[in-house]
């Protein structure tokens, strides 16, 4: 509740530009539930983005910013709950429920990701937390990681981690990035990468 604002106005303009370019922006109710994100596009002519909530057991406030803007920003929950009822309160608010099968505790992203290409998102920007970071890494779905980096120290043992869940505890079984690229964004750093192979397969 304390994270505005880590980087820069130029680093967070940046991020702008990515939320105007892809078709679909994705976060976790996490995020929603800590920090009421819009998920708009803020620089002038730009696109709002789609927005998919991951929330596996509808937990998303119904007067969240997505859901109060869900008539003018199209906002698709993706859920696992069956709860008709539930569903409902959402359907009359403006938003699209998407109810989809899950994988452990989470809803299935691979499953998720058939669904959205079917109705042509072809790019989505995951602007998620560490858990669904996690997530989406373990589904293999991912093909591009940006980290911004601002000259700030800041935390301690009980900071959040950019990879959340059950985590990768071995070296051999890591996330393996190439092609990195890096950005200077006024005094803030954007290291890009794209994800050659995921070992989280028996995980």
């Amino acid at each position: 509740g304390k994270s505005k604002w880590i980087t820069g106005e130029c680093a967070r303009n940046n991020v702008h530009k990515d939320r105007h370019r892809y078709s679909a922006i994705m976060v976790g109710v996490g995020t929603v539930l800590a920090d009421n994100p819009s998920l708009t596009c803020r620089i002038d002519g730009g696109r709002n983005p789609l927005r998919i909530i991951c929330d596996t057991n509808l937990r998303t406030p119904l007067n969240a910013a997505v859901v109060d803007t869900a008539k003018q920003t199209t906002t698709i929950i993706a859920t696992a709950c069956e709860d008709r009822k539930k569903q409902q309160a959402y359907l009359e608010l403006g938003c699209e429920v998407l109810v989809l099968p899950q994988n452990g505790q989470h809803i299935d992203l691979n499953v998720c990701m058939q669904e959205l290409g079917g109705r042509g998102i072809d790019g989505i920007l995951l602007e998620g937390g560490s858990s669904l970071d996690f997530s989406a890494l373990q589904s293999g779905i991912v093909n591009k990681v940006q980290a911004y980096i601002a000259p700030k120290l800041f935390g301690g043992d009980n900071a959040k981690t950019p990879i959340g869940g059950i985590g990768i505890a071995e070296v051999d079984k890591c996330v393996m990035l190439t092609n990195q690229t890096i950005t200077l964004l006024g005094e803030d750093i954007l290291i890009e990468s794209e994800v050659k192979r995921l070992c989280l397969q028996e995980l």
